[in-house]
């Protein structure tokens, strides 16, 4: 996908987003969208001792990683009180020389994670700016992570459709470096990542093969090669597209069962989403496809869309599924005043199909520099790789 930035508008945004699989000649994708506040991680809980945020606090997001690491005391008594020097100096300390002397896989990816907040389901180490030395001393640890053998090695161990280590934190890294405003650093990175090559047991890349980013604002973790690739389709290539026309065609009914789900958030089952993202305001969705399964409430609360949907998806089932984002479909709402970080999808064979709903005004999208809006009953499609 190409990096994306959601701002919300004076009023609350509803929209449908549709994630959707192409090849070179045809594409469907993704629907709703939402969003919502939530509270920063306490730091009056006492962290466990190997970790400052945990699941049993309800603190992290990736069901399927525990975020070990070193210096938890310092880093726990500096976001205790971030204003004091002497606090801040020690947990700057610990970290660097974590950073300096660890040679170990586990301890650089987890340190990533950590001081980059990919795990914790709200900024911690961002919070009040995305330019400060722990987030340049997550990219360090990334930088690390990426030239550690365990970290290269993915590139025999898994197949091009797989999430590998270099190109993952190669994106993450870059992203990270775009929202902190340090633009020739960004561009510096991705030239070394684009260029590097690989001479493994099992498989050998050029350079530029191992991974084949093919721009700046196009950095996926997963690359399908062969694909046709633009920020956003334009209405001419819809015949490829025909999840777009059927959306903006069946509106009404779309609109009027979203209405009646807004008008009963709390049994319409509404949850925050990518939280992640953005610091301040509320981004919240209900999810009415997802995993090549339809959900409890796409049947309970969007009952006539989702008979729609039931003839529409799977629309290409014998393609590569690469992520769970492959043909997702979702309602989204989204807060005045959300504004979400410069962000990317996980593959370049995912667009996001967005039906405007109701609170548009004023929202505004930004894909690979160009800024974009909604309109109500009409379709947007973009690559958000």
């Amino acid at each position: 996908m190409r990096p994306a930035i959601l701002r919300a508008p004076l009023l609350c945004s509803v929209f449908l987003e549709i994630a959707a699989a192409f090849d070179l000649l045809s594409s469907i994708g993704r629907f709703f969208n939402v969003a919502s506040d939530e509270a920063v991680p306490s730091s009056e809980s006492s962290p466990a001792p190997y970790a400052l945020f945990t699941h049993e606090a309800g603190q992290l997001h990736c069901d399927d990683r525990t975020l070990r690491h070193p210096c938890v005391a310092e880093l726990k008594a500096f976001l205790e009180d971030k204003n004091h020097t002497q606090k801040r100096q020690n947990a700057l300390s610990c970290v660097h020389e974590v950073m300096e002397t660890s040679q170990d896989y586990w301890e650089l990816k987890n340190m990533t994670h950590l001081l980059l907040d990919l795990d914790t389901k709200d900024h911690v180490f961002d919070k009040e700016s995305r330019d400060n030395d722990f987030i340049s001393a997550g990219i360090g640890f990334a930088k690390k992570l990426m030239a550690h053998p365990e970290c290269l090695n993915d590139f025999d161990t898994k197949g091009e459709l797989e999430c590998r280590c270099v190109p993952l934190y190669g994106k993450v890294s870059t992203l990270k470096l775009k929202n902190a405003g340090k633009l020739e650093e960004a561009q510096e990175l991705f030239q070394q990542v684009r260029d590097m090559a690989w001479q493994g047991r099992e498989r050998q890349y050029a350079p530029g093969e191992a991974v084949p980013w093919d721009d700046f604002h196009h950095t996926p973790q997963i690359w399908v090669r062969g694909l046709r690739s633009m920020p956003v389709w334009p209405r001419a290539t819809w015949k490829d597209l025909p999840i777009c026309s059927l959306l903006e065609e069946h509106f009404p009914i779309i609109q009027e069962e979203t209405a009646r789900a807004l008008a009963n958030e709390a049994t319409s089952g509404f949850e925050d989403a990518y939280r992640f993202l953005y610091e301040k305001g509320e981004w919240n969705r209900v999810l009415l496809y997802h995993g090549r399964k339809f959900t409890e409430e796409c049947d309970r609360v969007f009952p006539k869309t989702c008979a729609l949907l039931r003839k529409w998806l799977p629309s290409k089932p014998g393609l590569p599924w690469t992520s769970d984002q492959n043909e997702q479909v979702m309602v989204i709402k989204m807060k005045q005043g959300t504004d979400v970080e410069t962000h990317s999808g996980p593959a370049n064979n995912i667009l996001n199909i967005h039906l405007g709903i109701s609170g548009l005004e004023g929202a505004k999208l930004f894909v690979a520099n160009e800024t974009y809006s909604w309109d109500q009953g009409k379709v947007i499609a973009w690559d958000g790789s």
